[in-house]
């Protein structure tokens, strides 16, 4: 039901026209977004899905000739729901715009594999957690360029952007060891990054 009803509001909103729909497929981090035309200005709404994976390997050896070798696999999953504007400035086939965007990244899926049997239990425990204790992560972006319209409703746009995120992450564990004898460790991370890229867009105004 709930299909029909996303199929009858978007078809309703085609039929009455402003809808804007574009993608952005060779940026660091593509994009896609649905929207809607007021005018000059373009409020979206976006959901975009980034797969990460990447391995760990570690080996050690002693002069006896023992040696030891775990290697971890891991993959992860992060979605995250946008919402931006974007502000298009004259009505020639060339126009200048500027556009904002905040995300929340959340963490979709996470799984990782060791070699070494007896540490996947920890892992697993690890796992539980990051996905307990990471804090709310924010992307924010901000971006100018020009769209070009070679006919009415389409334009190919170019932009420069620059992107910010931030994420934090708590981490406690306590342990009672009886008579008296305890232990405790709380870890408290926080980072963020920023950097600049380039996009290129494909917009079709309905």
């Amino acid at each position: 039901m709930r299909y029909v009803t996303c199929i009858v509001l978007l078809g309703t909103c085609v039929l009455f026209g402003g809808v804007a729909f574009g993608v952005n497929p060779v940026s660091s981090l593509p994009e896609t977004y649905i929207g809607y035309k007021f005018g000059p200005v373009v409020p979206s709404l976006s959901v975009n899905y980034l797969n990460l994976n990447g391995s760990f390997t570690f080996s050690e050896e002693w002069s006896d000739g023992d040696s030891y070798v775990t290697r971890a696999d891991w993959k992860a999953g992060v979605l995250t729901p946008t919402i931006g504007a974007k502000l298009l400035f004259g009505d020639s086939d060339l126009q200048p715009y500027l556009r904002i965007s905040t995300g929340l990244p959340l963490l979709a899926s996470l799984d990782v594999i060791v070699t070494d049997e007896d540490a996947q239990g920890f892992i697993e425990e690890l796992i539980e957690d990051i996905k307990g204790g990471t804090k709310q992560p924010m992307i924010i972006t901000g971006a100018a360029g020009v769209e070009f319209f070679p006919v009415e409703r389409f334009s190919v746009g170019g932009e420069f952007l620059y992107r910010y995120a931030t994420v934090g992450f708590f981490w406690d564990y306590y342990e009672d060891y009886g008579g008296g004898d305890w232990e405790r460790y709380d870890v408290d991370v926080r980072t963020s990054l920023g950097g600049t890229t380039a996009g290129l867009w494909l917009n079709y105004y309905f």
